[in-house]
């Protein structure tokens, strides 16, 4: 039997919920179906940091590289440039900034991933479901319960992408 042929950035299902190294597509359960995390595609030309937003459903998905550190902790890159925390939002640096490690951790109720600073104090948020909103990185809101309850404005989707 063939195998089937993946475009770029062809999602496959995952049936670990332990992030492995790899290239993945980002959503968030509140965006429109199609739609991702990611650079604006019209961002500017200047190497200042870039905001991570919400991109509209129909275009392409971002390649988000997860790199699994040790002790649990992950380097989430795009487009090359790691990611990391200014004034309480997501960017991604282009000039070697400190960036942040990040604690991912899979949420079996939601079967979803939340997304902390390592510290834990903060993790990504998506404050809208409009397109364009940037990632805001703030404490999270957990539901008291067992297991602990997560708006889906703080839940994570990660698609596991084949390279051709």
């Amino acid at each position: 039997m063939p195998i089937p042929q993946h475009s770029l950035l062809s999602p496959i299902i995952m049936s670990d919920p332990v992030l492995r190294t790899g290239i993945y597509n980002i959503t968030c359960p509140i965006l429109q179906e199609g739609s991702f995390v990611g650079r604006n595609t019209r961002e500017d030309r200047s190497l200042r940091p870039k905001g991570i937003v919400s991109l509209p459903p129909g275009g392409q998905p971002a390649a988000w590289n997860v790199e699994q550190l040790e002790g649990g902790r992950y380097k989430l890159s795009i487009g090359g440039a790691p990611t990391g925390v200014i004034n309480n939002a997501l960017y991604a640096f282009l000039l070697g900034e400190p960036y942040e490690e990040w604690i991912i951790t899979y949420r079996p109720n939601h079967r979803a991933y939340t997304i902390e600073k390592e510290d834990m104090r903060a993790g990504w948020v998506m404050p809208s479901e409009d397109d364009y909103t940037q990632i805001a990185v703030r404490p999270l809101i957990v539901g008291p319960s067992f297991p602990p309850f997560f708006p889906p404005t703080e839940l994570w989707k990660f698609d596991r992408v084949l390279m051709d």
